[in-house]
């Protein structure tokens, strides 16, 4: 260690997350922020050393394996700004097509894990603006963390987005939401009392993945779990792999990401309102409908049966504070594409939706992440990949500032991120709104999903067939009733 280099354990959540990495899934959370007019490359590079680098000693640590044999995080001695922002020009025609194919590109490659993990590349002279392109590793913190950190870079004018320029130590001020806000609650009330046991038991469930029946029966008979706790892992353990189709397979080593342009929020408000249901259920209905057309175009029958994603659950207190680290939990969420009706999926969706807001089953799903991270690294991957295996994608919804925001100067037209997927699934669906509009971006393995602007472009379809369908059943709803004699 360097002389004067501080040292600090890393949270076995944290581990879990770095050893995960694979040849075909990089644990890497990537994001893309639109800004007008030309952002010098200097003034982000300013911002970036005063609201990352200045605020939190994470991003100039390296993860080094102690004498001990645990992770560590430690001050890297040879930290410079300047091999971690990059200045990168867009080749012509400086396009939407080109930009995707260049951040594509990059996604592949791995972080150097003998420097701090992350990376910002400046992107200069897309469609007239500037584009700033993030990669942080998973182990560093959540999206939700990493989100409150790029938005603290940011403020609701332009004379005070300049301000930002000097350091501060003021907290993030912008606070992104949850769609399951409630539900972290509702998970530490209902499961607390239990952690310690609980833990214990998902240690040895972890241990005996070949056996789902001892650790449960064991469990019970020491009375080591609540009723709750118990059918919770009970079902985990019991939850078959996702079935076949073209979304599952063998993983190769490149990923694609695609974008869709800015859709009106307040539309998807419309279709929610007229149908009791939230924005959430709304996108996500339209995720599950544009899936479905995807796999008839690959000559799939979605009739075979409803898909699993993984569903990140935030379970931060509520506060402004930015603070790294992980602290989310996973959940199945079934997507009903054996649903042919937009209507009928958007049903199933919010019925899904509603049971996980009322169940304690994420903080259970946080202790098996911790105990991940305290495993044997093949153990640990072998548990990755079983529980990989009962989903096909990877879904995360982050409700983003409602107003206008400014860095350095300049409004912030956009904002997109993607989440890295784990074990052997090779989709992942992230949904984020800001300022009114609302964007889908998608990164797939291309060795199963070649083409991803298919489903892209059927999520907008969905979106509108939705809009149409809430029309015309308000319009049969006020039709007058003929009554013959």
């Amino acid at each position: 260690m360097a002389p004067n280099a501080r040292r600090v354990a890393m949270d076995n959540v944290d581990k879990a997350w770095l050893e995960m990495d694979s040849a075909t899934n990089l644990m890497i959370i990537n994001g893309l922020m639109w800004f007008d007019g030309t952002v010098e490359f200097e003034q982000i590079r300013s911002i970036l050393g005063a609201r990352f680098v200045d605020r939190f000693a994470r991003f100039r640590q390296r993860v080094v394996t102690g004498g001990d044999g645990r992770l560590y995080w430690e001050d890297d001695p040879h930290f410079d700004l300047r091999s971690h922002v990059r200045r990168v020009a867009l080749p012509a025609p400086a396009d939407q097509e080109t930009l995707q194919n260049l951040v594509s590109s990059i996604i592949n490659e791995p972080l150097d894990r003998c420097r701090p993990l992350w990376r910002f590349f400046v992107i200069e002279g897309v469609d007239g603006g500037t584009v700033l392109f993030g990669r942080l590793h998973h182990c560093i913190a959540d999206g939700i963390a990493l989100i409150r950190v790029l938005l603290s870079m940011t403020a609701e004018t332009p004379e005070a987005s300049l301000d930002l320029l000097s350091p501060a130590p003021a907290p993030a001020r912008h606070t992104p939401a949850t769609p399951f806000g409630p539900l972290g609650r509702l998970a530490r009330r209902a499961v607390q009392a239990s952690t310690l046991v609980a833990r214990t038991a998902v240690r040895e469930t972890l241990l005996t993945i070949d056996d789902p029946r001892h650790p449960i029966e064991a469990a019970r008979s020491l009375g080591m779990l609540s009723a709750a706790g118990a059918a919770i892992l009970t079902k985990l353990l019991i939850l078959p792999a996702d079935r076949p189709s073209p979304f599952k397979g063998e993983l190769g080593a490149m990923k694609r990401v695609v974008w869709s342009a800015p859709l009106e929020l307040e539309r998807v408000k419309a279709v929610g309102k007229a149908t009791g249901a939230t924005i959430n259920d709304v996108l996500v209905a339209a995720v599950a409908g544009a899936l479905r057309d995807y796999l008839v175009q690959a000559g799939d029958d979605p009739n075979a049966g409803d898909i699993n994603a993984m569903v990140p659950v935030n379970l931060r207190p509520d506060t402004n504070t930015a603070e790294l680290g992980n602290q989310f939990a996973l959940v199945y969420l079934p997507l009903p594409i054996s649903l042919s009706d937009p209507l009928d999926r958007l049903r199933a969706t919010k019925h899904h939706m509603d049971v996980l807001k009322n169940s304690p089953e994420p903080f259970l799903v946080y202790q098996i992440l911790g105990v991940i991270g305290t495993l044997p690294l093949a153990i640990a991957k072998q548990a990755t990949t079983w529980f990989s295996s009962k989903a096909s994608a990877v879904l995360t919804n982050v409700p983003g500032p409602r107003q206008q925001l400014y860095f350095a100067g300049r409004p912030l037209r956009r904002i997109m991120f993607w989440v890295p997927q784990s074990g052997k699934i090779g989709l992942g669906i992230s949904i984020i709104s800001y300022n009114g509009s609302v964007m889908l971006g998608i990164m797939a393995d291309e060795k199963l999903v070649s083409d991803p602007q298919i489903v892209m472009d059927r999520f907008e379809r969905q979106i509108e067939l939705l809009a149409a369908g809430v029309l015309t059943a308000s319009k049969r709803a006020s039709e007058p009733v003929n009554v013959s004699t």
